[in-house]
């Protein structure tokens, strides 16, 4: 019930270009009500999508009983409560994150990311090892060793020689890729020499992917840390963006299991004989035989792909196929595999993109970017000077958003409003219409006329019993107690020792709604029913009705109208407990 209210006021979420100065549209017990949240609020509520489209009269009609209701809950105090300023809390948590940012660096960064998207790197890398939390002395360790590696490979370590008679002092640079197996402390560097393979972004942490994008084809990085330690890479080569669309058959092999890797060989080599067939269906075979069971419910089908998602055999196999045809059988690191390509494109053009490259920047490290962007723009436009920390310049920037954008403020205060809406709707007719039961039975009395079915109810009870016996224990307890307490009372004297010796359904039925109740309730006579073996007994209690006869009978109805009677007679005594005052000189301008 909550979330219908408030999506009576928070429809939409585009703003009204308000036309009119922001007068005073009416008064309500003396405080001025805008026309710049009237209109604010119509126009939200009266889109194209909207599913009930109303006049300006008859919305203004509704907004004073809106406002009225607000009126009566902070007279009521409950904008004081814990709860309400807990649950206005979290609705202006929700609503301002995208004001606390700097939209213009974000959309720089999702250029900037879809650029090198558009540009793989190769690289290779040698990593010190230095974790987040060593001291200082280990830090300073850990980077002169990474800033020695750096000189080795780029002007090399100074070195004195003897040429003829002299001693000369030559610089003799260091291949990479063997100073990567040589002094990297990255694990599989030894076997590796450093190599990477193509790199994208958002495949590493920024600071690696930035030093590799901001560095030229063919030069070494400068040292860059990471939380892992320092680095340097080499970049060593571009290309422009492309992507496979493959599906795979793999047969998985254990390392080291040699006749494991004969078998898987040997079976691949069948595989493929059928594969390259021209009635061949990969897909098909996919399903019959590969490992990979993730992809064999798919065909094989790994749908598409670019460099640097794959391991480099496999990569450097899809990406040098041509399409539509299948590789032959080859190894990885997890088994021998054979490939059909689908197809291949470049990338995609950043406005298809977009989104998804936005919500890569925003579960990134460069989003850090963004924000410092935002605080240095926010010390900037209120003088904060830079002794004040990061954590308060955001807090501030919080506090002051409703003063900086109005679409905030209003959205805000349909939250604040439309809170109080539902907490005194609730206590004042809601809950007074669904638990008031003498105010229903009179409400049904006063107009039992209007409420009328098309066809008579049977109403009351059905037994289904084991035995005579537990029949009549159950006639008893269903003709002398409460209806509430007739199944408490049953599984307390009847259905004893965990044996159900009966069951009893209560209801008002229609006929052909139950076969029981049309044989042994209605006594129509056409009607073929069987007791089941286990409940032999059928035994109905109660009668024939043709209309209503108390408001139970008819809850869900009654209910609901007891609800709009006690919702006018509540706004009636609003409208006579707070005076109303509208400006018609601004009404008159609004309507035109």
């Amino acid at each position: 019930m909550k979330k219908s209210i408030l999506s009576f006021l928070l429809l939409g979420a585009s703003m009204f270009a308000l036309a009119q100065e922001n007068e005073v549209l009416m008064t309500i017990n003396g405080k001025p009500i805008m026309a710049s949240e009237f209109l604010y609020i119509y126009e939200k509520n009266n889109q194209e999508t909207s599913l009930e489209k109303k006049s300006m009269e008859e919305y203004l009609d509704l907004f004073i009983n809106f406002k009225l209701k607000v009126t009566e809950a902070i007279a009521q105090g409950v904008d004081t409560t814990e709860a309400f300023q807990k649950e206005l809390k979290g609705y202006r948590a929700q609503a301002t994150p995208k004001y606390l940012q700097d939209n213009a660096a974000i959309d720089s960064l999702v250029v900037l990311s879809y650029n090198r998207m558009a540009k793989p790197r190769k690289a290779s890398h040698i990593a010190v090892q230095c974790p987040a939390d060593a001291d200082s002395a280990a830090v300073a360790a850990a980077k002169a060793r990474i800033d020695s590696i750096r000189e080795r490979v780029t002007v090399g370590l100074p070195k004195e020689v003897k040429q003829g008679r002299k001693k000369v002092v030559v610089r003799e640079v260091e291949d990479f890729s063997e100073a990567a197996a040589l002094y990297s402390e990255e694990p599989s560097a030894k076997q590796s020499k450093g190599s990477l393979g193509w790199i994208q972004p958002f495949r590493y942490v920024y600071s690696f992917e930035d030093a590799v994008y901001t560095t030229a084809v063919g030069e070494v990085t400068p040292v860059f840390r990471s939380p892992y330690g320092f680095h340097i890479a080499k970049v060593e080569d571009e290309m422009d963006y492309q992507e496979v669309h493959a599906a795979h058959i793999m047969k998985m092999v254990p390392t080291g299991d040699v006749q494991r890797l004969l078998d898987a060989q040997h079976a691949m080599d069948s595989i493929y004989a059928l594969a390259v067939q021209d009635s061949a269906d990969f897909a098909a075979l996919a399903q019959a035989n590969s490992d990979d069971k993730g992809s064999a419910v798919r065909g094989g089908d790994l749908n598409w792909f670019g460099r640097g998602a794959m391991v480099p055999q496999f990569e450097e196999t899809a990406f040098t196929m041509e399409v539509g045809s299948v590789s032959k059988p080859f190894m990885t690191r997890y088994g021998v595999h054979i490939i059909k390509l689908y197809g291949k494109r470049g990338i995609q053009p950043l406005d298809s993109m977009r989104s998804q490259v936005l919500r890569q920047v925003q579960r990134d490290q460069r989003m850090q970017i963004a924000t410092k962007s935002f605080i240095n723009k926010t010390r900037a436009e209120y003088g904060i000077p830079d002794a004040v920390s990061d954590e308060e310049v955001m807090a501030y920037a919080d506090e002051h958003l409703e003063e900086k954008y109005e679409d905030l403020r209003n959205l805000v205060n349909e939250y604040h409003d439309g809170i109080l809406l539902f907490d005194v709707s609730l206590r004042e007719v809601w809950d007074k219409a669904s638990q008031d039961s003498e105010g229903l039975a009179a409400f049904f009395k006063a107009n039992k006329k209007q409420y009328t079915w098309d066809e008579p109810r049977f109403k009351g009870h059905m037994i289904y019993a084991k035995n005579e016996v537990a029949a009549k224990a159950a006639k008893q307890i269903v003709n002398t107690a409460h209806p509430d307490s007739v199944l408490s009372l049953l599984n307390q004297r009847v259905n004893v020792d965990s044996v159900m010796y009966v069951k009893v359904e209560r209801g008002l039925w229609t006929k052909g709604k139950n076969a029981a109740v049309d044989k042994f309730g209605f006594k129509l006579k056409d009607v073929e029913y069987t007791p089941s073996e286990e409940y032999p007994i059928v035994l109905p209690l109660g009668k024939v009705i043709k209309a209503p006869q108390v408001y139970s009978d008819e809850r869900g109805k009654v209910t609901t109208d007891y609800q709009d009677y006690l919702e006018k007679a509540w706004v009636k005594a609003l409208r006579e407990k707070y005076p109303v005052v509208l400006n018609e000189e601004v009404w008159a301008k609004i309507k035109k």
